[in-house]
C-alpha cells in the first residue's frame, strides 16, 4: 500500500469521527427547555463584595400550570393565533382567567411569600409566573438560601431565584444585563436646525428626508410617507384610543442633575418639545415606575445616560407612527431583570395594547457556566400571558449581526447568538434594514436593504436561530429556511443544529444610522444620527398600533395581539398578495394606498446568513410593513372573510 492509499483511509476515519462529534454536540445542546432544578444567583453572586445593606430585589420564577397539557395553554395559543376556524381565533382572555387556569398551586405561592416575609423581605408582586420582593442584599441572600431547602413539592414549582442590586452595573457573568440596542453616528454640522430648514426635501409642504454627505435622515413625516400610513390617516386612524408601552431602564431623565445623582425624568417633555419641532400632533404621555424609581449611583450613571438616548428614541418614533396612541413609558431601576417584572406589570394589568422593547441579552450568555437559562423560559411565562391576552409584543433582535460580540471585551472570540427577548416565540422580532429614499413630487423610490454586517462597526441586523426555543408554528407553517444547518459556538464549544429552532427576526424596518433618525434629548436636538433595531422596534410597534385602529374604525373585530402569527398566516395563504415588490411608484400612491401586506427587502447578510428576496430569512424575517396593503389584507384572515375569499378564489 503506497503512503497515498495509507493517508485516505485515516482521514476518512477523522472526517467520520469529526462528523460523529458535530452530531452528538448538537444532539446534547441545547437542553430540551429549562432544568429540573432551580437555578439559584444569591446578591454575593451577581456584585462579589456588595454591602450586605445595599437594598436588593428578589425574584423567585415559578413554573406555571397546564402549559403542555392537551388543553393547556400552549393549546389555547394555537386555536388563538393559527386556527382560523377555531372559536378561540383572537379571542383572547383577562388577566384573570389567565391566573385562574395557569397560576402554580396557592400553597406554593403561600410559601415562597412566608418564607420571603420572615427574612424581612416586603413582597412587591405576586403574578402567576413571579414573586418580587425587596430588602437589603443580606436579607436576600438569606432568603435564597433558605429557598434552597425547601420541600420537593415546592422546588418543582421553581425556575429560578436571583438577586438584582439596586444601583449597580459592575455585575459578573452570571446575571442577566440588558442592553439598549441602538447606534449612533455624530453629525457633522453646526446648526442642525439651519441644516433642517434649507436642507429637507419636501413634499405637499411636508419634510421628508434630508440627505447630508453619506447619511441620509428620517424625518418624521418622511417615515410617516414611505411606510405608507398616509391613507390611514387621512381617515383618521392614527392609533387613537390605543395604547403603545414602551419599558426601558432609567428613562429619559435630566442630564445636568443625574451628574449631582439627582433623578428627573424629562421623558414627556422632550417628546412635547419633539412634536413641535417636527410637526406631530400632541399626545398623552405618562411615565410609571412599578418597581422603583432608579437611583443613579457613580456605578450606573454612565450606563444610565445611555438609556436616556434609547428611552427617547423609542417615545419619539413610537408616537412617530401612531400619532393618536397614547404613550405609556414604564421605567425600571435597572437594566437586570426587573425590566421583565414591569413587562409583567404592564400585562397583568392590561395597561397596553402594544409593547415594545427595545433591548436584549445574548441568548448564549444564559448558558455559559454556570447556566442560568431557565430565566428565560421564566420570562416566555410573562410573554405566553401577554400572547394570551391579545398583547402585542415587539423586542429589537439586535445590533451585531448574527453574532454575540460581548466576548470581543473578554478577549474571546465571538460566536453566534441570537438575542432575547427577540427570540421568544409570543413576541414579534423585529430585525433592521438599510431605507434609500428619492422622493420628488411626481415619483418615489424606495430602497431597502438589509442593515448589513459591517467588520468595522462590529453592526448590522440581528438574526438567526435561537437556542432555547423551537421554531413557532407560523414558521413551522411556510416551512422557513435553516441556511446553515449547523454552526460552531467557539466559546460554549459546541455545534448547534439550528433545525427546528425558532428563527429570528420576524420582520424587519429602517435601522442603519446611516439612513437614521433625530432625537430630541433634554430639551434640544441630539447631535448623533440614531439608528439600530432600536429604531426598528418602536416604529413596527406604532404601524400595527395604527392600522389596528384602522380595523377597529371599520368595523373588523379583529384584535391584533402578536402580529408575527398573522403575518406567517397571510403568507401562507396569500403568497401572490402578500409583497409590494416595486421599487418606484407614483408619489401619489403614497396617498391612496400600495396594495402589498409587506415591502420586500432586496438583498443583504448579517455576516452569517443573507435576505432572499420574497421569502422568510435570518437577516430581515419576512420583511418590512405598508401600513396600507397589511390594514387592507389583515381582515382576510378572520373566520368570515376567509372563508368567503376562499370560495371566491377557487
Amino acid at each position: 500500500m503506497t503512503n497515498i492509499t495509507r493517508i485516505i483511509p485515516i482521514i476518512m476515519a477523522m472526517m467520520l469521527a469529526m462528523a460523529m462529534v458535530v452530531v452528538a454536540h448538537a444532539q446534547t445542546f441545547p437542553p430540551p427547555g429549562p432544568s429540573t432544578t432551580p437555578q439559584y444567583f444569591t446578591c454575593t453572586e451577581v456584585v462579589p463584595g456588595v454591602s450586605g445593606s445595599n437594598l436588593s430585589h428578589v425574584i423567585v420564577w415559578l413554573r406555571l400550570s397546564n402549559v403542555t397539557t392537551s388543553n393547556g395553554l400552549l393549546y389555547l395559543l394555537d386555536q388563538m393565533y393559527y386556527n382560523v376556524s377555531s372559536p378561540y381565533f383572537h379571542r383572547f382572555i383577562t388577566p384573570q382567567e389567565f391566573a385562574s387556569w395557569y397560576s402554580p398551586p396557592s400553597s406554593v405561592v403561600s410559601y415562597v411569600v412566608n418564607l420571603a416575609e420572615s427574612y424581612g423581605l416586603t413582597v412587591n408582586y405576586t403574578f402567576p409566573m413571579l414573586i418580587e420582593a425587596t430588602g437589603t442584599a443580606s436579607e436576600v441572600d438569606n432568603f435564597l438560601t433558605a429557598l434552597q431547602s425547601a420541600p420537593s413539592g415546592i422546588q418543582q414549582w421553581i425556575l429560578s431565584g436571583e438577586c438584582i442590586p439596586i444601583g449597580y452595573f459592575h455585575v459578573s457573568s452570571i446575571a442577566p444585563l440588558y442592553r439598549p440596542q441602538y447606534a449612533a453616528v455624530r453629525l457633522n454640522v453646526t446648526n442642525i436646525n439651519a441644516l433642517l430648514r434649507a436642507g429637507a426635501v419636501n413634499v405637499n409642504g411636508k419634510p421628508m428626508q434630508v440627505i447630508q454627505n453619506q447619511v441620509e435622515i428620517w424625518l418624521p413625516q418622511g417615515l410617516e410617507f414611505i411606510y405608507d400610513e398616509l391613507p390611514l390617516f387621512s381617515n383618521g386612524y392614527t392609533g387613537r384610543g390605543l395604547t403603545i408601552a414602551v419599558v426601558d431602564a432609567f428613562g429619559d431623565f435630566n442630564l445636568t442633575l443625574a451628574n449631582q445623582y439627582v433623578y428627573q425624568s424629562v421623558a414627556c417633555q422632550d417628546l412635547a418639545t419633539f412634536n413641535n419641532m417636527f410637526g406631530l400632533p400632541p399626545v398623552s404621555c405618562q411615565v410609571i415606575y412599578p418597581t422603583g424609581t432608579p437611583a443613579l449611583t457613580p456605578y450606573d450613571l454612565s450606563t444610565a445616560e445611555g438609556w436616556a438616548v434609547e428611552t427617547a428614541l423609542d417615545i419619539e418614533y413610537a408616537h412617530t407612527m401612531a400619532p393618536g396612541a397614547n404613550i405609556l413609558l414604564v421605567i425600571s431601576p435597572t437594566a437586570g431583570d426587573d425590566l421583565f417584572t414591569d413587562v409583567e406589570y404592564v400585562v397583568n394589568n392590561s395597561l397596553a395594547n402594544f409593547i415594545s422593547l427595545s433591548w436584549g441579552a445574548y441568548e448564549d450568555m444564559f448558558y455559559y457556566p454556570p447556566p442560568s437559562y431557565n430565566l428565560l423560559y421564566g420570562y416566555d411565562e410573562v410573554f405566553m400571558q401577554a400572547a394570551a391576552e391579545g398583547i402585542g409584543v415587539f423586542a429589537a433582535s439586535g445590533d451585531s449581526g448574527a453574532f454575540d460580540t460581548y466576548w470581543l471585551s473578554l478577549n474571546m472570540t465571538m460566536e453566534p447568538s441570537v438575542s432575547y427577548p427577540a427570540s421568544d416565540p409570543w413576541v414579534t422580532s423585529v430585525g433592521g434594514t438599510t431605507l434609500y429614499g428619492n422622493i420628488t413630487n411626481t415619483v418615489a423610490t424606495r430602497i431597502e436593504y438589509a442593515w448589513n454586517w459591517n467588520s468595522t462597526y462590529l453592526w448590522g441586523s440581528g438574526g438567526g436561530y435561537s437556542f432555547a426555543f423551537p421554531e413557532t408554528p407560523g414558521q413551522a407553517l411556510i416551512h422557513i429556511i435553516y441556511e446553515r444547518t449547523h454552526v460552531y459556538e467557539p466559546d460554549l464549544g459546541i455545534y448547534f443544529r439550528t433545525i427546528g429552532h425558532r428563527g429570528v427576526p420576524d420582520i424587519a424596518a429602517d435601522a442603519n444610522p446611516f439612513t437614521g433618525v433625530l432625537i430630541v434629548l433634554n430639551g434640544s436636538i441630539f447631535p448623533y444620527l440614531i439608528g439600530g433595531t432600536s429604531l426598528a422596534t418602536p416604529l413596527s410597534a406604532g404601524m400595527t398600533a395604527t392600522i389596528q385602529s384602522y380595523l377597529y374604525g371599520t368595523g373588523v373585530d379583529y384584535a391584533i395581539g402578536d402580529l408575527a402569527p398573522s403575518l406567517y398566516l397571510l403568507y401562507y395563504r396569500y403568497p401572490s398578495q402578500f409583497y409590494a415588490w416595486s421599487p418606484a411608484y407614483p408619489t401619489s400612491a403614497f396617498s391612496t394606498g400600495i396594495p402589498g401586506a409587506m415591502f420586500v427587502t432586496l438583498g443583504g447578510q448579517n455576516g452569517l446568513y443573507w435576505v432572499i428576496p420574497g421569502q422568510w430569512n435570518p437577516v430581515d424575517g419576512l420583511g418590512q410593513i405598508n401600513v396600507y396593503g397589511l390594514a387592507h389584507l389583515l381582515p382576510y384572515i378572520t373566520s368570515r372573510s376567509l372563508f368567503i375569499s376562499q370560495m371566491q378564489i377557487g
